[in-house]
């Protein structure tokens, strides 16, 4: 019985040894009639495992003769530099791809933050040791997907439009010549996903028995919103922050619950030109560790953000989604000019996000899990000043 067990076994993984390879070289053609840059295509790149939430390996540091503009200054003792280089199917610079799909069901009703401040309770044991904490400063990749911009930032292109094409594009800046003294309001924020949380204070290893998540709006993404739409204002622009809830009770739909609250904001506030869904990302090593993109501005630990643009998913291209990548663009080379450790690189990729709702629409990841409250705060403050910069031409 043993060796029949054996045999079978054996047999088991010489058919998946022929089999998977076989299935990932069918989805990398199937991907490379989806374009014509010299990049392979997102299929091949989801097949391989670039969009996969538990990262493997260890942490890669800057090659000296990297051509990256900017040089990673580290962080002595509590962050340490990570690139592209090395890193192949676990991927790290790559936020992972939202998989929720739409039942077919009723789109859920979103709920107001204040009516279920107490529905998901931030329960989150500070003496728990179950995983370590890093945090991490991401610099620049040197791999051939990496497109840096005139000012030094850098675009990962995941896509296949050809570098040198995107980097004439980043040079095209879009007309962001608003109206900034008017009382109606020209940007958007919102939260498909507004019960992601971060931990409490500043810590080195995290409790795994935690969900991060929570409806308490001081100590999840809502709160990140509500310091972008404090800077905006103190820059004399007007800013709507919507607070809804999509994601609870029910995660399933949540891009198309906000989905139509952005519709009908769009409808209600045609002076919207701006539209920014506000996320953190989850980055977790396949031992448990999680990383924390981490920087140090002004003297205080901030999150390292993430600008998201979409070109399209198996539905077809995002309508617009070139203007969003010139806005982009321009947003990640604004923060660049002033904070050159704030933003990882831009991800273009093949990926929706309700972005055909408007010429100017991102999805943008501040921190991690792993961050502190006060550090994506921090965060948010920032980004709004750099949005207020970029929208008065300064």
């Amino acid at each position: 019985m043993e060796l029949k067990r054996a045999a079978a076994g054996a047999s088991a993984v010489l058919i998946a040894a022929v089999a998977v390879p076989l299935l990932v070289w069918q989805l990398g053609q199937t991907a490379k009639s989806m374009g014509s840059g010299g990049n392979d295509g997102w299929l091949s790149k989801a097949a391989v495992g670039s969009y996969s939430l538990t990262l493997g390996g260890s942490p890669v540091t800057q090659a000296e003769d990297s051509p990256s503009s900017r040089k990673n200054t580290g962080i002595a003792g509590r962050a340490a530099p990570l690139t592209a280089g090395g890193l192949s199917a676990l991927d790290i610079f790559c936020a992972p791809q939202e998989t929720e799909t739409h039942t077919g069901r009723e789109i859920p009703t979103p709920l107001p933050s204040d009516e279920v401040l107490g529905a998901l309770p931030y329960i989150n044991d500070e003496s728990a040791q179950d995983g370590l904490i890093t945090r991490y400063t991401f610099t620049d990749g040197d791999s051939g997907q990496f497109v840096t911009l005139d000012n030094g930032s850098q675009v990962r292109n995941c896509t296949e439009y050809d570098n040198d094409y995107l980097l004439g594009l980043s040079r095209d800046k879009p007309d962001l010549s608003y109206d900034i003294t008017s009382e109606e309001p020209l940007v958007l924020i919102y939260h498909t996903h507004a019960t992601e949380s971060f931990e409490r204070t500043e810590r080195e290893h995290y409790d795994s028995a935690f969900s991060c998540k929570t409806t308490e709006r001081d100590m999840n993404i809502v709160s990140v919103g509500d310091e972008i739409c404090k800077s905006l204002e103190d820059a004399g622009i007007s800013c709507l922050h919507d607070t809804l809830v999509h994601d609870y009770p029910s995660y399933d739909a949540a891009y198309d619950s906000s989905r139509e609250t952005v519709k009908a904001l769009l409808d209600e506030y045609p002076s919207i030109k701006i539209v920014l869904d506000i996320h953190r990302d989850g980055i977790e090593r396949d031992t448990g560790e999680r990383l924390a993109p981490y920087c140090e501005i002004d003297g205080s630990g901030a999150a390292q953000i993430m600008i998201i643009a979409c070109a399209g998913d198996e539905n077809g291209a995002v309508p617009g989604h070139l203007d969003n990548f010139r806005f982009a663009c321009a947003l990640q080379e604004q923060c660049e000019l002033d904070y050159p450790q704030l933003c990882r690189p831009l991800l273009f990729d093949y990926r929706f996000y309700n972005q055909d709702l408007s010429p100017c629409a991102l999805l943008i990841e501040v921190g991690s899990q792993a961050n502190s409250i006060d550090e994506v705060r921090h965060t948010g403050r920032l980004l709004g000043k750099e949005l207020g910069k970029l929208m008065i031409g300064q």
